[in-house]
């Protein structure tokens, strides 16, 4: 078994940042409470192990004490819970990612120019939902047969952005219909670099392994769309959430596995797995394949991974 992972594991630079700042907070001040509204990133192992410090879990304002901090997460928030926050004079410390910063500075300066803000993203994710709360309304498509004649009726001038972790190939197809039914659009290529650069990996690495593994959470909207990206082209794809996961996996034994992960998935919990599929490797079991099948033959290691 050849093991290939991608060259972008791990966490981004934002959930690292983001995280970074929450474990000092919590290591430099153990004494006072601090609460995350929501999930700081989509990873239940990095969930669990922040609870484990001392960080709380909330699901509204309503449930932080006076003297409680609130941590805001890396995903965004919309302007309305910055007013709530003042409102109940609760202190925070906002821990959004610098690039979702940036698609907010975008979409507000759509609205300001007098365009229609289109947002290009999943419905009801957090990330998006920070996005549209940056503005008095906005349209959000997520496929392109969402984009039509009678949704964007009286719409003449538009600006679009899209969420930072979209599949870039489907918002560039979106983003084609909502030309076609909008004569002026004004187009923000807000997919962050990291996002692209996996997806891109993904793309080239998947045609030539027999088997792909991504590791991360079903919640993480960037790991799902390199679930989806790299089944689209090799049906041997699996997504698994936890090393043991793994053991399950119908891998074969005499050929290339590649492995990807998202963007808020622990590197110990990821090389847990190269660990396992090595230790599998080791005991020289007879030669199984995929049962999902890929209908190629062998595959070498592709060029740039690491093996």
């Amino acid at each position: 078994m050849k093991i290939v992972l991608s060259e972008t594991l791990s966490y981004c630079v934002g959930v690292r940042t983001t995280l970074e700042l929450t474990e000092r907070l919590l290591g430099e001040s153990p004494g006072r409470a601090y609460y995350m509204l929501g999930e700081i990133v989509h990873n239940e192992h990095v969930i669990e192990a922040l609870k484990a410090k001392g960080l709380r879990i909330v699901q509204t304002l309503e449930e932080v004490p006076a003297g409680g901090v609130v941590i805001l997460q890396s995903h965004g928030s919309p302007l309305r819970r910055y007013r709530e926050l003042d409102a109940r004079g609760l202190e925070y410390v906002d821990a959004t990612c610098p690039m979702v910063r940036n698609i907010h500075k975008k979409i507000r300066e759509v609205e300001a120019e007098g365009r229609t803000p289109v947002v290009i993203g999943q419905i009801g994710h957090e990330e998006v939902q920070g996005i549209v709360g940056q503005v008095g309304r906005a349209i959000v498509v997520r496929e392109p047969d969402e984009v039509t004649p009678e949704r964007f009726r009286g719409v003449l001038r538009a600006g679009v952005v899209v969420q930072s972790t979209f599949i870039e190939a489907d918002a560039r197809r979106i983003l084609a219909r909502v030309r076609q039914v909008v004569p002026d659009v004004l187009f923000h290529d807000t997919v962050c670099q990291p996002t692209k650069t996996r997806q891109r990996e993904v793309e080239v690495h998947t045609r030539t392994a027999d088997c792909v593994i991504v590791i991360g959470s079903r919640r993480s909207a960037n790991t799902m769309h390199l679930y989806h990206i790299a089944r689209a082209i090799n049906p041997c794809t699996h997504l698994i959430d936890s090393p043991e996961s793994v053991e399950a996996i119908d891998v074969p034994d005499d050929g290339t596995v590649f492995i990807a992960s998202g963007a808020s998935t622990p590197e110990d919990l990821i090389f847990e797995v190269v660990r396992r599929l090595e230790a599998r490797a080791a005991r020289l079991t007879p030669h199984r394949s995929c049962a999902a099948g890929t209908g190629k033959a062998g595959g070498g290691s592709p060029s740039g991974g690491r093996t």
